[in-house]
C-alpha cells in the first residue's frame, strides 16, 4: 500500500460521508419508513439502507476489488480474502435519528490487511467532519484536534449506556461504572457510539465505555482516538480485534489507566 493510495481513500471517504449527509437531509423531507430488526429498540430505516447502498456503489465504482463491511449487510460477497475493507455505518444512532432528527452520524473507515488507515465520522446536523489518517493525525473540519489535556479523576466527563445492561448488572460492571461516575465530574449518554468516540478524540468527552459494539460502530472512531493521542482497547485492556464485536474503553491517556483499574473488568 502506497501513501498516495491512503490519501485517495481518505478523499473518497470524506466525499462519501458529506454526500451521504446530503442524501439523509433530502430523504428527511419525506416521511420515514421505520422497521424493527431484532427488537423494538433495534431500528432500521429506509434512509439507513439508501445511504449504505450509495456508499457501496460509490466505493466499488472507484475500487471494484475492495470489500464492504456494512451494518445493513447489503454487500454480500465474501470479504475474508480481501486486503482492503471499507467499514460502514450508514447512520449510527438510528434511534436518535428517528426520534430527534439529530445526534446521529455517518461512519466510514478503511482497513487494509486488518489495520485502520482512514476514519471518517460525519455529523450532518452540525456539519462536523472528524477525519483521521493513520500516521498523519486527526482533524475536525480540517483543523487538527488538540492533544489530550492533563487531568485528574474529578474532572472526568464520562459517556456510557452500560449501567442498565443486564449482563453488566449481573457481572458487577454496571455498579463499577456507577461508582466511577460518582468519582467524576459527570456522565453523559448520547446513544451514538461513533460520535462518542469522535468526541473522546476531540476532548469533548474524557472516556467512553461500551460492553459490546460491532465493527461498524467503532471502525472509524478507533482510529480517530488513536491518531488524536488517546487510548482505546477492550474493557480488559487488550487490543480490539479487527472486524469482530468487542467491548470498548476509550479515553484520555492521562486518565485511562485509572478508569481501567476502577472498572474491575476481569469479571466481565
Amino acid at each position: 500500500m502506497q501513501n498516495t493510495e491512503k490519501k485517495q481513500w481518505g478523499v473518497l471517504a470524506r466525499d462519501c460521508a458529506i454526500e451521504a449527509g446530503k442524501l439523509i437531509k433530502r430523504m428527511l423531507e419525506e416521511p420515514l419508513e421505520v422497521m424493527y430488526k431484532s427488537s423494538a429498540s433495534d431500528l432500521v430505516t429506509s434512509v439507513d439502507r439508501a445511504v449504505e447502498k450509495f456508499v457501496i456503489n460509490t466505493v466499488l465504482g472507484a475500487y471494484p476489488d475492495h470489500g464492504i463491511l456494512g451494518e445493513e449487510g447489503l454487500f454480500t460477497d465474501d470479504i475474508s480474502g480481501m486486503d482492503t475493507i471499507w467499514v460502514i455505518d450508514p447512520i449510527d444512532g438510528t434511534t436518535n435519528f428517528v426520534h430527534q432528527k439529530l445526534n446521529y452520524c455517518v461512519s466510514i473507515a478503511v482497513y487494509h490487511k486488518g489495520e485502520a488507515q482512514v476514519g471518517v465520522v460525519y455529523d450532518p446536523t452540525r456539519e462536523e467532519l472528524f477525519y483521521a489518517e493513520k500516521g498523519n493525525g486527526a482533524f475536525l473540519n480540517d483543523e487538527p484536534l488538540p492533544k489530550p489535556r492533563q487531568m485528574v479523576m474529578e474532572e472526568l466527563l464520562l459517556a456510557s449506556s452500560v449501567i442498565w445492561n443486564r449482563r453488566a448488572m449481573k457481572s458487577g460492571l454496571a455498579a463499577n461504572i456507577q461508582d466511577l461516575a460518582l468519582r467524576s465530574r459527570g456522565m453523559r449518554v448520547l446513544g451514538v457510539a461513533a460520535l462518542e468516540l469522535a468526541y473522546v478524540a476531540a476532548g469533548r468527552l474524557d472516556a467512553y465505555i461500551s460492553l459490546s459494539l460491532n465493527a461498524w460502530d467503532y471502525g472509524a472512531g478507533k482510529l480517530l482516538v488513536e491518531e488524536a493521542g488517546g487510548t482505546i482497547t477492550r474493557l480488559d485492556g487488550k487490543e480490539i480485534p479487527f472486524g469482530e464485536k468487542s467491548s470498548i474503553l476509550a479515553g484520555n491517556p492521562h486518565i485511562y489507566p485509572k478508569v481501567l483499574e476502577l472498572l474491575g473488568t476481569k469479571r466481565v
